[in-house]
């Protein structure tokens, strides 16, 4: 009998943030252009870790389906392939901590886009920025609740590929785990899309802004 595993992709194939065009320093709203594609160009590394992410993600999962294709008398096997497992564990980890890393770098790059707000003089335009602004501060808090709830996935998955080395292992063992581990997948998979739909939401609103007339004649 397989104990189902589901998988839920933490942010591959997360919608990134658009780039659209810097210019040079001069006016408030150039400043403030020029904060949010830094912000862009910082995000970078986290965008660039999504598909090697994925991939670990795909190979972890056949892993885990071999396993349980397994009886007992290939223990070896079993506890060898657990090994490979464990590896791909860290190796998610890792890629985990370096786009934490570059998401915690853009929010710092970010929280300059403030002081330029601040210095607005339309009123519709300066309302409209701080509309941006608040759409990306709950994204970024929201990926951070995401990465939580991932990195709490890798902790259930490591526990488990070291159950599934041990031969008294039972089933009902086996299946609390995995019901554990799945449980913590659905509350990725939901933070994931949130996440997504407010990057969605603070590339319009960038767009909004870029093509306001108030934001493109301080710009001239």
């Amino acid at each position: 009998m397989i104990v189902s595993k589901f998988r839920f992709a933490i942010v591959t194939g997360a919608v990134a943030l658009l780039l659209m065009g810097c210019s040079a320093t001069s006016s408030p709203e150039e400043s403030l252009q020029d904060v949010m594609e830094e912000t862009v160009s910082k995000e970078k590394p986290y965008a660039e870790a999504q598909k090697p992410l994925q991939e670990l993600e795909k190979k972890e999962q056949n892993l885990y389906e071999t396993i349980m294709g397994l009886g007992m008398k290939e223990m070896d096997k079993i506890q060898e392939l657990s090994d490979e497992a464990l590896k791909n564990v860290d190796k998610r980890k890792e890629y985990i901590q370096k786009e934490q890393t570059s998401m915690d770098e853009a929010k710092e790059t970010f929280a300059d886009a403030s002081k330029y707000i601040e210095k607005l003089d339309n009123a519709d335009l300066k309302k409209q920025a701080q509309s941006l602004e608040k759409t990306m501060k709950v994204r970024y808090e929201l990926h951070g609740k995401l990465t939580k709830s991932y990195l709490n996935v890798l902790d259930g998955d490591k526990e488990l590929y070291e159950m599934l080395k041990k031969e008294d292992l039972t089933m009902e063992q086996l299946e609390k785990q995995v019901t554990s581990i799945n449980k913590e997948y659905e509350k990725v998979s939901k933070l994931n899309d949130e996440y997504n739909d407010k990057t969605n939401e603070y590339n319009e609103a960038k767009k909004d802004l870029y093509s306001n007339e108030a934001f493109e004649e301080k710009k001239d």
